[in-house]
């Protein structure tokens, strides 16, 4: 054989050498940082909020989406079990001069502990048991619960929301003013917006609508960071003077950008 095709021939065995090893490098890291065996879902639910005033009823939605992903592996191993990302923004209910109610991304009881939630009632109404969905006999709790959303984004129920399971409410005094925020009570909302206003109920719908992108223009100071920065800026990260539950809300509990 002639020297330049030995050579041809030795440069493509390197090259499919060089693939192999790469090929098998991934798949062994992948296999030990994640391993998953079961292809994350992805979840879209519209939370709407009813309020009855005086001069009529007033509504708001906004429309979320959560990614859940089943890691395997070195992951699992560490500890990490089912993982949720949530994108998307909090509700707002425009009252006219009343003001505007908005949601966050907190349970209060959450909220009350330093928060830190990614909480949107998405699930809350649709028990696993429920909406259990299709699977093998032997199939595993993570092969279970991705029925179980499967199931949900097949029937995409809608259902009412019970006021112990609402995320926190919040009014501002100025808007623009991020500081100005208090925590509204939801069997008392007549005490921060008026006598005759009163919440009248709230649903979750699971849709295949698109992710709502509107709360910045009611909430202006929300552009300046993509970070998930206190409401009350605290620079020492000391434990602040003022331990009143909004001091623990951040940008992220109004809304969540894409990681």
């Amino acid at each position: 054989m002639a020297p330049r095709a030995k050579a041809a021939i030795s440069g493509l065995l390197g090259i499919w050498v060089t693939l192999f090893v790469v090929s098998v490098i991934l798949v062994f890291g992948w296999f030990v940082l994640d391993g998953s065996t079961t292809r994350s879902r992805v979840v879209r639910s519209r939370l709407t909020i009813v309020v009855e005033t005086p001069e009529g009823e007033r509504s708001g939605s906004s429309v979320t989406q959560s990614t859940i992903s089943f890691p395997g592996g070195l992951t699992k191993a560490q500890g990490w079990g089912v993982t949720e990302q949530l994108v998307g923004e909090a509700v707002a209910v425009d009252l006219g001069d009343r003001g505007v109610l908005f949601s966050t991304f907190e349970r209060p009881s959450v909220l009350s502990r330093r928060g830190g939630d990614a909480y949107n009632a998405a699930l809350a109404p649709f028990p696993q048991e429920r909406f259990r969905g299709n699977y093998a006999s032997n199939a595993t709790e993570n092969e279970k619960y991705a029925a179980y959303l499967d199931e949900l984004n097949r029937l995409k129920p809608k259902s009412a929301l019970l006021p112990e399971a609402m995320p926190a409410l919040v009014r501002f005094g100025d808007r623009n003013e991020p500081t100005s925020i208090a925590l509204i009570d939801p069997h008392d909302l007549a005490a921060s917006f008026g006598r005759g206003v009163i919440l009248k109920g709230a649903t979750v719908e699971i849709t295949d609508d698109s992710v709502t992108q509107r709360i910045e223009a009611l909430l202006p100071w929300l552009k300046s960071s993509k970070l998930a920065e206190y409401l009350f800026p605290n620079p020492t990260h000391q434990p602040p003077p003022d331990v009143r539950e909004v001091r623990h809300l951040t940008y992220d509990d109004f809304r969540r950008l894409p990681r």
